[in-house]
């Protein structure tokens, strides 16, 4: 589903991304670690089209992306968490959710063309909504405005905004800070259920727990270079993790 072929980036003289590749097929969980300044967020930009690459090439569904903006791959399909989720603060969780559908604008023609087609649309979207919040545990929250939760929940909230625009791969950064364990608990059963469903991920955290227990393979970087790669078991037994992602000669 989506292929990193040697990909590199240079910060003037600083080389923060060195010919990485790495691959995630449809319906698995992908997982990449490294200690902090390895590369990680530098290569999720780039495979989100925030930030470009200086080489290599990115393919998602059969098709180069590099080259292209985040709208457009956003909408066939790839998208994205932020370690630091935002959202919209002022504004109700119900219209947190119900902003991200597109629509065909409601003008004036629109308006009185198009109102049946309209209300059904958003009758959908509302249903849609609902649905989600009560699946992340925040339905009783739907009137609060954003800014109100935890940090915790507007990490839920954020997932539920990207379930909001149907994606066939979602990029999560850092899903798991700042997450207490009875929530981060929650958050892998989400996950879980959400690559049963047919969700396929590519997941950046620090937790190994976490990471351990949702991935089917892990990618780990260093001084931006791919030094590993493999399961949860082979990653946790490799020489190479331990000494530089864990600090064991």
């Amino acid at each position: 589903m989506l292929q990193v072929k040697a990909l590199s980036k240079n910060f003037g003289g600083v080389q923060a991304v060195k010919n990485v590749s790495l691959e995630v097929n449809k319906g698995e969980i992908v997982g990449l670690i490294g200690p902090n300044g390895a590369g990680k967020t530098t290569l999720f930009n780039m495979v989100s089209l925030f930030l470009s690459s200086n080489s290599g090439e990115i393919t998602f569904l059969n098709e180069k992306i590099d080259g292209s903006t985040p709208e457009a791959v956003v909408k066939r399909g790839l998208l994205r968490t932020f370690q630091t989720p935002v959202g919209f603060p002022k504004l109700s969780l119900l219209e947190n959710l119900m902003v991200v559908p597109p629509n065909e604008g409601e003008g004036i023609f629109e308006t009185f063309l198009k109102r049946k087609t309209i209300v059904q649309t958003e009758q959908k979207n509302y249903e849609k909504v609902c649905s989600l919040l009560r699946q992340f545990n925040l339905y009783d929250k739907r009137n609060e405005l954003a800014e109100n939760l935890s940090a915790a929940e507007l990490k839920l909230l954020e997932l539920c905004r990207q379930l909001m625009a149907d994606p066939k791969i979602m990029l999560l950064d850092e899903p798991a800070s700042g997450v207490n364990p009875m929530i981060l608990d929650k958050m892998v059963d989400h996950i879980l259920r959400l690559r049963d469903e047919g969700m396929t991920f590519l997941v950046i955290d620090h937790n190994l727990g976490f990471i351990y227990r949702i991935c089917d393979r892990i990618y780990c970087l260093a001084n931006g270079e791919l030094i590993a790669s493999g399961t949860p078991e082979e990653i946790s037994n490799n020489e190479n993790v331990k000494s530089v992602y864990l600090g064991v000669s």
